[in-house]
């Protein structure tokens, strides 16, 4: 992804929607999913949607729903 096309401030509004879906879905941060930003940034340039990227990559990771 070109970071040039996104700003600084952007990037982090994208980033901290991506952690918290996953949080909210799959009950795991980016961190404890080994997910990095650079993967994060690159599955929503796919999607356009911060959400829609987390639960993406989420499945592609093999990671479980959780149950609410």
């Amino acid at each position: 992804m070109e970071m040039n096309q996104i700003g600084k401030f952007e990037m982090r509004s994208i980033i901290d929607e991506f952690d918290a879906t996953l949080v909210r879905l799959f009950g795991m941060n980016m961190l404890d999913a080994a997910i990095s930003r650079y993967e994060a940034l690159y599955a929503y340039q796919e999607l356009r949607c911060p959400r829609k990227a987390a639960e993406l990559l989420g499945q592609r990771l093999g990671l479980k729903l959780q149950q609410t």
